[in-house]
């Protein structure tokens, strides 16, 4: 009697093993998030990428490689289609936003649209960088000095957090959204507290405070994140709706220019801005 309890327990055992691995199996195939590399191409067959929002885009942007892919809608939607490169369809690198749609619930996984010879095209945000932003500098140094080293780090600095708190870090470019800031005015010479110890919330109370909206460039303001921690990250205001920070979300996943055109990012905004300059 013994033996085939144990015998019903094993089989019982196995069917449970074989579900969880079967359950496991269709989460990695539906889940965007979560996908293996090499069933990339079956998920957007079976469960295409959705769209997490969309909203006006209208910066001048330049497309960074001639190899870059371009789409009739955004990459991994349903109807979208591959068109082939930004070479082989002669485009100019130099190009107009008109739409972003942003994925997966990942701003970093944002597309943006354009127009060239009466056709519209699609292509990935981190194929593209902003170009004439010197059309939004002011005349203040001291902003100018700061915008101007946290900019030269674009692209080139992953968000690391609690990185940026000593000088190994600095050097090497590891930092979070509160040290990035500090870094950024303190190589224009303005020291916003201790190195090792500062965060959005010794921010918060340095410079004097400014309404939300006569916000300026070089002022920093802060956001709620929507599980309601307040103050829980910070950025620099450049003007015309655009703002340096260092952030897992943005375009590069770490330093990077994002709009507060976009939905999700103005929701975030707590209306506390402070200014540095």
């Amino acid at each position: 009697m013994i033996h085939k309890h144990r015998k019903l327990f094993i089989i019982t055992g196995t069917i449970v093993f074989v579900f969880l691995i079967a359950a496991l199996f269709v989460k990695a195939a539906l889940s965007p998030d979560s996908t293996p590399a090499p069933v990339s191409a079956i998920k957007q067959d079976i469960a295409p990428n959705k769209v997490f929002e969309s909203y006006k885009y209208p910066y001048d942007l330049e497309i960074i490689h001639s190899d870059a892919k371009v789409y009739s809608k955004p990459a991994g939607t349903r109807g979208s289609k591959y068109l082939g490169t930004v070479k082989a369809n002669h485009l100019s690198h130099k190009i107009t936003g008109l739409t972003r749609s942003d994925l997966n619930h990942l701003r970093s996984e944002g597309y943006i649209s354009f127009k060239q010879s009466h056709h519209q095209y699609w292509i990935s945000a981190q194929n593209v960088h902003f170009r004439n932003l010197n059309k939004l500098r002011g005349n203040d140094p001291k902003v100018e000095a700061a915008i101007n080293a946290g900019l030269k780090l674009v692209g080139k600095s992953k968000y690391d957090y609690g990185g940026g708190r000593n000088l190994s870090d600095i050097k090497h470019h590891k930092f979070d959204c509160s040290s990035f800031v500090r870094y950024c005015y303190g190589r224009a010479g303005i020291t916003l507290g201790n190195m090792d110890s500062v965060t959005t919330y010794t921010l918060v109370a340095m410079g004097k405070p400014v309404k939300f909206q006569n916000m300026k460039r070089g002022d920093i303001f802060f956001f709620t994140n929507s599980k309601g921690q307040v103050n829980s990250h910070v950025a620099i205001y450049l003007g015309d709706h655009l703002f340096l920070h260092d952030h897992g979300q943005s375009d590069t996943g770490g330093v990077g220019i994002s709009t507060l055109n976009a939905p999700g990012w103005l929701k975030e905004t707590n209306g506390t801005v402070r200014r540095i300059a």
